[in-house]
């Protein structure tokens, strides 16, 4: 052959049973051209916007916890995704101590930058690490607590209704993303979640912090469906 082709492979992407095909594309190169091609793209290549389908997945197979949240997310050459996300998390939780918390639907928001290692790429597939910080107020009931008190002799149940807690945590991720079909992306991050303020209240702390997850997890997942605009 006069040029040779190099047929990018097709990159498959699952969450249970959720498999996506990456879009294949061929490059030629030039028998003149022997040095690396570069890619020009605007300092504006287009905004994606997400949706988060991880949570609502997990909640449909017994979650206790878990929310819904969207992502906003600019390009800047093809390298840069400077990003906001925000939602709303929820949760319902009985432990094997017969204690029952139940976190009221709250708002949660992040703010970050994420960075392409594929940014020269002519393949509309993405190497992502990212950074975030995110935060919550948020509030919860906390039921059916027990107690025994040796100097009184007593024993018994009790409450602690409406607790307010506050929280902030970093999230340091990695992960990869595939054009699908034409303006339509899918693609997962893992996050390691450092908290930087747990919200404990006087009296209790929280066992889930919208948006970040379970209390002492430390680790995070989601799986995105994107939109590119223009």
């Amino acid at each position: 052959m006069k040029n040779r082709r190099i047929l990018h492979s097709i990159i498959k992407l699952s969450l249970l049973c959720l498999t996506v095909g990456a879009h294949a594309q061929t490059v030629v190169v030039t028998k003149a051209d022997t040095t690396k091609q570069r890619h020009n793209y605007p300092l504006f290549n287009g905004v994606m916007v997400g949706v988060n389908i991880a949570d609502p997945i997990l909640r449909a197979f017994g979650q206790e916890y878990g929310g819904y949240e969207g992502v906003v997310e600019v390009n800047l050459h093809n390298r840069f995704f400077p990003e906001i996300s925000f939602g709303i998390g929820s949760a319902k939780h009985t432990s094997e101590r017969d204690f029952h918390y139940e976190g009221k639907p709250a708002f949660f928001g992040r703010i970050g930058m994420n960075y392409n290692f594929r940014y020269n790429s002519d393949v509309p597939n993405y190497l992502i690490v990212g950074l975030r910080y995110g935060f919550s107020s948020y509030r919860a009931d906390i039921t059916n607590l027990s107690y025994n008190n040796g100097y009184w002799d007593s024993s018994g149940p009790y409450n602690l209704p409406d607790q307010k807690f506050n929280s902030h945590w970093l999230e340091i991720g990695a992960g990869i993303r595939v054009k699908v079909f034409k303006k339509l992306y899918m693609g997962w991050m893992l996050y390691f979640k450092p908290l930087l303020k747990e919200g404990n209240t006087k009296f209790a702390n929280p066992w889930y912090i919208p948006g970040y997850g379970a209390n002492g997890k430390g680790f995070g997942f989601n799986y995105t469906i994107y939109y590119k605009i223009p």
